[in-house]
């Protein structure tokens, strides 16, 4: 599996190619994952990439009484009827199709985010936007993602402000404290 990381800036030139930078292109294994990516769609209606390996890894498998459900088969349809596959060419370039440039909101300037076993694909402003309002509430992100049993912020304060307070331990029989 291939981890991706740091956030890229480039421009999707005339042709609608976006250079995949060298430092993402190495961290796929040839051998084992091929040269070439999945383009998909991802959460927060971004344009996701993975390599093919990866993708088949996160691809959701429904049998055929899940899609009896039509939740699961307009799923279905978006997840695999949009999904490119995408070849990096000799100067580390994939061509994105056109209707994923409209799909995604995707114009000239865009950020590229390495997420561990994906990239996404940002408008570049949006991202800026996106990293200025997340940093303001990272702390508290993290405490909730990392310890999601623990209330975080305000949320923790309110808690311990309404919680009894306790007594002192009792001693251990025999014992002296």
């Amino acid at each position: 599996m291939s981890t991706f990381t740091g956030q890229y800036f480039f421009a999707i030139d005339k042709k609608s190619r976006l250079t995949i930078p060298q430092k993402l292109r190495a961290a796929i294994n040839r051998s084992k994952e091929g040269y070439d990516l999945v383009a998909c769609v991802g959460y927060d209606s971004l344009l996701y990439l993975y390599t093919q390996r990866d993708y088949e890894l996160n691809a959701p498998k429904f049998d055929a009484k899940a899609q009896t459900n039509p939740r699961v088969r307009n799923y279905l349809r978006i997840k695999y009827g949009l999904k490119e596959d995408l070849e990096i060419d000799s100067l580390g370039r994939v061509l994105i199709p056109e209707s994923m440039l409209k799909h995604f909101g995707l114009s000239r300037e865009v950020a590229l985010i390495g997420v561990d076993d994906h990239m996404e694909v940002w408008p570049r402003d949006r991202w800026n936007e996106h990293v200025k309002k997340e940093l303001e509430v990272f702390d508290e992100t993290a405490a909730q993602v990392l310890n999601p049993a623990a209330p975080a912020g305000a949320e923790a304060s309110a808690a311990a402000a309404a919680a009894p307070a306790q007594a002192p331990a009792p001693p251990p029989p025999g014992g002296s404290t």
